[in-house]
């Protein structure tokens, strides 16, 4: 080997039991006389392949294919060299390693590693004791007004950072730390000059990173006046990457529970442990890594999921669970309705409020229409069907059915709701839930209205006309909207004059009319829908109950609409139809302007069928002409025909802006 002995390898090995190293990461089952297995924390599985042999000492993956001994599983876990892999071990056991003195690069950095971590301690011991001292008055009087007493202070070795460019530094120095060590450690920064140093953090409280073996890895620091970013943290440095760590680590350890609280930030983990919870931790300035979330799963049966009530906290939130699922860590979630996070609901309700609501877990599907349902309280003027809408919409991607019927029922008495209309009207939305999106949206933050990303509206013709009767019901003004077919339009295309007069005719320029729909019951329907909206009568459930008149007036008459295949449409299908329509368009939220701009589009499209469907019985007539010996006549349906096409095609163009 030539740097570590051979005789300190082994002595390591002995020393460390793979089952006791490895069951501090991988949670380990005996599921034979022999070895134990356990998910393996280099790949996703399902599955458990990873197995550990205390008789050989040895893993092995049956998934991945990763295996050897207690140095190699710690290599591959922690992402150290096989020099750094045994330090680590010879530490935790407490062995001394026997070295050569021959020079390398893995020795220089273990030197340097070694003189940052102990330029990091003793920071931190600087920063604690200013904060203690009479230096530290506002800093001490600024975390006291927000709860945090001396014992908190010490339990989590918080500290200041004086406003003096040079403190640090001038201390470290004293007790012997190099400059080169302290800019290893992320404490200090050079200068833009190059020619001087100054410390990273001033005037700030500062937060310790500590991991489990208790080392000091870096500091968050919370600005303690106005001006200036409100937190800074330090730089990933050669003992310390973000995604690796978490504040609040060794106390939530030391706690002994199995049931972990995940928060935003460093004050929140503070404000649980005000109110005797300790087993909180925080990611440091980034997103939840699954890094970070197996290391917690090593320690929990499962997590409760507590962020910040802002569409970024939302999104951490999802995220973070997403993340605890896939590796199998059971997760849920709590959410403080009345402030933004655990610290400001603390001053505002104190120790018993907060306690209380932290026992009101929720799990996704509940999470997100209790979002929902707080949106929809704190802005005035939000339709309730669009409430109810975005609720059904949750409740359809919801997986388990007994939480479908639960959930569903509590919506229908909170709405005053038949249960069975509206469970059955879940179960239609997941069934159709291929011609949607396959996840619910993050309700937006309170103070806005209900947040969905927009969707875009379906340029598929597939129900146009009723989707333009549909657009009538959220603005009546459509109803007079005229398309601009202006001569100046087409100005740079060869148009012939019986093509121009098309164009400009009264049937291509005027607003919607029932003329334009193809069907009896369509035309019926328009001629009654289009004089409401006129009147300014029109709604939803004025539309979906002028189709059921409509019908009832043609059903005599053998003339009920069809749909593509010839075959009768039923009540409930054109009431489906009506209500995904209406859901497309309440999704895209659209402006004013905007759904002008898509009624327009829809209207030409449906102009331009119409002249396409005229063409085709022109060329069925000229056809019959010919048969007939009537060439003149049908020579005339023949130019009519091309005149038709061709304006449609035009007009193609024209919105499509080729």
């Amino acid at each position: 080997m030539g740097l570590i002995s051979q005789y300190s390898i082994d002595a390591v090995i002995s020393a460390n039991d793979i089952v006791d190293v490895i069951s501090r990461y991988v949670r380990l089952e005996k599921k034979s006389s022999q070895n134990l297995f356990g998910l393996c924390p280099f790949h996703d599985e399902k599955t458990p392949s990873f197995s550990v042999s205390p008789g050989k000492q040895i893993f092995y993956c049956f998934g991945c294919h990763k295996g050897g001994n207690v140095i190699k599983f710690i290599q591959e876990i922690e992402h150290l060299s096989f020099p750094e892999a045994i330090h680590l071990l010879a530490e935790r056991a407490g062995i001394a390693i026997e070295e050569s003195e021959e020079d390398s690069e893995w020795r220089d950095k273990r030197e340097r590693e070694r003189a940052a971590a102990e330029a990091l301690l003793e920071a931190a011991r600087f920063y604690h004791s200013t904060l203690e001292s009479p230096a530290g008055l506002e800093a001490r009087r600024y975390l006291e007004k927000r709860g945090v007493d001396q014992v908190l202070r010490r339990r989590y070795g918080l500290g200041y950072a004086p406003e003096r460019g040079d403190a640090l530094q001038n201390a470290l120095r004293e007790r012997g730390i190099p400059a080169n060590a302290m800019l290893d450690a992320g404490l200090i920064a050079r200068s833009s000059r190059g020619e001087s140093y100054y410390d990273f953090f001033r005037h700030r409280v500062l937060f310790p990173i500590i991991d489990a073996r208790g080392k000091v890895l870096a500091f968050g620091g919370r600005a303690i006046r106005e001006g200036g970013p409100k937190y800074i943290n330090s730089p990933d440095t050669i003992v310390y990457q973000k995604g690796r760590h978490l504040f609040g680590w060794p106390q939530a350890v030391n706690a002994n529970q199995r049931t972990w609280f995940l928060v935003e930030g460093y004050m929140d983990v503070i404000a649980l442990a005000k109110a005797g919870i300790y087993q909180a931790v925080a990611p440091l300035g980034t997103a939840l890594t699954t890094y970070q979330a197996r290391s917690i799963s090593r320690h929990v049966d499962r997590v409760i999921i507590l962020m910040d009530s802002d569409r970024a906290g939302r999104e951490a939130a999802l995220r973070a669970q997403e993340i605890f699922e896939s590796i199998d860590v059971p997760s849920r979630f709590v959410l403080l309705k009345e402030a933004k996070d655990p610290d400001e609901y603390f001053s505002k309700f104190g120790c018993e409020r907060l306690t209380a609501a932290l026992s009101r877990s929720l799990d996704k599907t509940e999470y997100r229409l209790a979002l929902l349902k707080t949106d929809a309280d704190s802005v005035i003027g939000v339709p309730s069907s669009d409430y109810r809408n975005q609720a059904i919409n949750i409740l359809s991607k919801e997986n388990d059915g007994v939480k479908r019927e639960i959930y569903g029922g509590r919506l229908a008495k909170e709405l005053q709701l038949n249960a069975r209309v509206l469970q059955n009207e879940i179960e239609r939305r997941r069934a159709s839930s291929s011609e949607q999106e396959e996840t619910a949206p993050v309700p937006g933050p309170p103070g806005t209205a209900i947040n969905q990303p927009r969707k875009r509206v379906s340029t598929r013709l597939k129900g146009s006309e009723l989707f333009l009767l549909t657009l009538l019901t959220f603005d009546h003004t459509l109803a007079k909207l005229r398309p601009e077919l202006s001569e100046s339009k087409w100005s740079g295309y060869m148009v012939p004059d019986e093509v121009k007069a098309i164009l400009l005719s009264d049937e291509a320029a005027r607003p919607l009319s029932p003329d334009d729909f193809n069907s009896e019951f369509m035309r019926l329907l328009a001629e009654e829908v289009i004089g409401g909206a006129g009147e300014g009568e029109l709604t939803l459930a004025a539309l979906d109950a002028q189709i059921g008149n409509t019908r009832a007036r043609l059903a005599e008459k053998d003339s009920l609409p069809q749909d593509e295949t010839g075959q009768e449409k039923t009540d409930d299908e054109l009431h489906a139809m009506l209500m995904r329509l209406h859901l497309e368009i309440t999704d895209s939220r659209m402006t004013k302007e905007e759904m002008k701009e898509v009624f327009l589009h829809r209207l030409a499209l449906l102009r331009i069928m119409n002249w396409d469907t005229k063409a085709r019985y022109c060329i069925q007539e000229a056809h019959e002409l010919e048969l007939s010996g009537e060439e003149k006549k049908a020579k005339r349906r023949y130019a009519e025909a091309a005149s038709l096409t061709m304006a449609a095609q035009t007009y193609r163009m024209l919105i499509q802006g080729e």
